[in-house]
């Protein structure tokens, strides 16, 4: 098998038949990829080899690795050792030209069993479902073993357990056997993107648009149409989104979009942390020339910045940070967004405005509205942060559950309550609020139960989705230089709903 001939993709399918593999196989032969078979998922093992190879002659041979997890090792297959090399032995007759056992079969069967694969080649893996060790001891000893590749998967606790990915391809990923190596987790992400780059023969997916087999697993569709991953070089320019709950951010796919239409060498990858000095660290590691802040960092980057724009400072929070000669810079791009999709269907000058939450986004739209002329009221469940806002922008505060009650001209939610995956829930009953203007900032999902309920009503509504473009678009252009693709970039937002859903 020459090395042109293995894809730099391998899906994982995870069915409880092989009827339901080959139907998810087929869904995912747009693009030109090879198949994890995940043996331990199927309830019925009877006539596998035979039922095996006549899926595999449907799909014309395509590149598959056969795996059979054992329950020890994370997978679902309870027998024995023997009785797991028996079906991967199966398979590999079948007409998989892979076979994945885990370290530890081997060192219960003793490395020789390898051998009986062939004609087959071997991926000998190590799992760690719990954190990222040091790795290299752990290569070296896999190294030994009479196998083609060895697979190394850790537990993702930190961002920066993807530089220790990095460290050990850096050390091995010329060596033979070959070195596949990622990190799991929503934390581990970008070392799944970055894997090929890094030095990685092939890296693994999931087979749609829900998530996959393995934690933070991405599609094979959005790796090669969103980050382009067979594409990135030692030349590409690295950007991301920092926040707890990165993973899920519709950012990656609006920014890389426009990187894309507008011929940028550029990656935009999904940063997943609960503590910013980790995200700190990472990004000086991998020089980041820029990144969007989302929740909960917007106010605590500031303390990072080498120098922030005057509007951020007032703000108190800052969502867009570019790298400039090794000096951090830092934009409020929300303030302005709010004002834009605001100004659209009402006059601020002298209107009343609701705003709930009194965090990074509350305080854009505050200070953005309060600028334009409106009148601002605060209601948020942490009240002394509700009245520190207050003091800043001269608003009014209401107790959080009196909200309800009030008449305004436009109501803004800058909370997450309704953020996937917590869809049903409302941050404030429309019953008795007296209100024109409805804006919830939270974009996934497109319609929030709370815009669902406003349009219902009749109530003018304003979607994330407008604010996301508005500021991601200032946020391109302050990192490039270049004007922003805005309808591409609302284009790529609504077509990963679309795979969503489809998915």
């Amino acid at each position: 098998m020459s090395k042109a001939s293995t894809p730099r993709i391998f899906v994982t399918l995870a069915a409880p038949s092989l009827a339901a593999m080959e139907a998810e196989a087929v869904r995912a032969s747009g693009t030109p990829v090879g198949y994890e078979l995940r043996l331990d998922y199927l309830q019925d093992l009877t006539q596998l080899e035979r039922g095996l190879h006549q899926m595999l002659l449907r799909l014309h041979f395509p590149q598959t690795i056969a795996t059979c997890r054992r329950t020890e090792a994370g997978g679902l297959f309870k027998g024995n050792v023997g009785e797991q090399i028996k079906i991967l032995s199966a398979a590999a007759r079948a007409g998989c030209q892979w076979v994945d056992l885990e370290i530890e079969s081997v060192r219960h069967a003793r490395p020789p069993v390898l051998r009986q694969f062939r004609p087959a080649r071997v991926i000998v893996s190590y799992h760690n479902y719990r954190r990222t060790p040091s790795l290299g001891a752990i290569y070296r000893r896999m190294a030994r073993l009479p196998a083609q590749v060895v697979k190394v998967a850790t537990h993702a606790r930190y961002l920066r357990d993807n530089l220790q990915i990095l460290r050990l391809l850096k050390l091995y990923r010329r060596r033979t056997p070959k070195l596949v190596a990622l990190a799991m987790s929503g934390s581990g992400i970008p070392s799944r993107l970055m894997a090929i780059l890094w030095g990685c023969p092939f890296t693994f997916a999931s087979p749609g648009h829900h998530p996959g087999v393995a934690p933070g697993q991405v599609s094979a569709e959005v790796m090669r149409s969103v980050y382009r991953v067979e594409r990135l070089d030692r030349h590409t320019r690295l950007y991301g989104v920092l926040g707890s709950h990165a993973s899920i951010s519709l950012s990656p796919a609006m920014q890389n979009a426009a990187f894309q239409a507008k011929h940028v060498n550029a990656a935009f990858l999904p940063c997943e942390t609960s503590q910013l000095a980790d995200f700190l660290g990472f990004a000086r590691a991998l020089n980041f020339l820029g990144f969007a802040v989302t929740m909960p960092f917007k106010r605590a980057i500031l303390r990072s910045l080498d120098w922030t724009d005057p509007l951020a400072t007032q703000i108190g929070a800052c969502n867009t940070v570019a790298v400039q000669r090794d000096k951090w810079l830092g934009w409020n791009t929300d303030a302005s967004a709010v004002v834009e999709v605001l100004v659209k269907r009402l006059r601020l000058a002298g209107s009343r405005i609701l705003i709930l939450g009194a965090g990074g986004a509350a305080r854009a739209a505050a200070y953005a509205v309060r600028a334009e002329g409106a009148e601002v009221i605060i209601a948020a469940r942490r009240e002394a942060a509700a009245r520190s806002l207050a003091r800043g922008v001269a608003a009014q505060v209401v107790p959080w559950e009196s909200a309800e009650g009030l008449e305004v001209d436009a109501l803004i939610n800058a909370t997450p309550v309704g953020m996937f995956p917590h869809v049903e829930a409302t941050p404030i009953e429309l019953a008795r609020l007296r209100v024109r203007v409805v804006f919830d900032m939270v974009y996934y999902p497109l319609e929030t139960r709370l815009l669902t309920e406003a349009r219902g009503r009749g109530l003018t509504t304003i979607s994330g989705l407008e604010m996301l473009v508005a500021q991601g678009a200032r946020q391109f252009e302050i990192w490039t230089g270049l004007a922003a693709p805005r309808a591409l970039m609302e284009q790529a937002v609504r077509q990963m709903f679309d795979h969503s859903s489809s998915g």
